[in-house]
């Protein structure tokens, strides 16, 4: 057995996944290695796609096409995309999004936001996209964008003036 138990860890070693395998667990390292290197892999798989399809189609069919296909990839898909594209209109590009994978509204509109979109304009597209906004109201919860300020005038409550009698 312990030959066997060897063996499975120089395997695993030369896989390079000793470390995530090995990690104490609840440190969260292991689950965090692995989806990481997914992560990657996957992103690199889905840049590859979005380069041979805009050869023949616009950005906003390359969207719509990828993640019509596969909806878990629509947000990196419309990063990929709005990285290829930086000139496209990252609104039309989310509507595509929302349009072609309306189960992945959340995590597209997260990705929008971390591309640049104003927090603002989420709901107003997941309505057209026939999408709750309250299911985009998750990935604008943090509030206004930083760069908002505080209002000038502020308001406190009063009484009416009115004692009670």
């Amino acid at each position: 057995m312990m030959k066997l138990k060897g063996l499975t860890v120089h395997i695993l070693w030369s896989v390079g996944l000793a470390s995530s395998v090995m990690a104490a667990p609840g440190n969260g390292t292991q689950a965090n290695t692995v989806s990481a290197a997914a992560s990657k892999g996957e992103q690199a798989r889905i840049e590859q796609r979005v380069e041979r399809l805009f050869v023949t189609s616009a950005p906003l069919d390359v969207v719509r096409i990828m993640a019509e296909e596969n909806p878990l990839d629509a947000p990196l898909v419309l990063q990929a995309v709005y990285r290829k594209a930086p000139n496209e209109s990252l609104e039309d590009l989310v509507l595509a999004a929302f349009n072609a994978a309306p189960e992945a509204a959340l995590a597209i509109a997260s990705m929008a936001l971390d591309l640049g979109l104003d927090a603002t304009l989420l709901p107003e597209l997941a309505i057209v996209a026939n999408i709750d906004p309250t299911t985009v109201a998750q990935a604008t919860a943090a509030g206004p964008a930083p760069t908002q300020q505080a209002p000038i005038i502020r308001r406190h409550l009063r009484g009416s003036g009115i004692s009670p009698s």
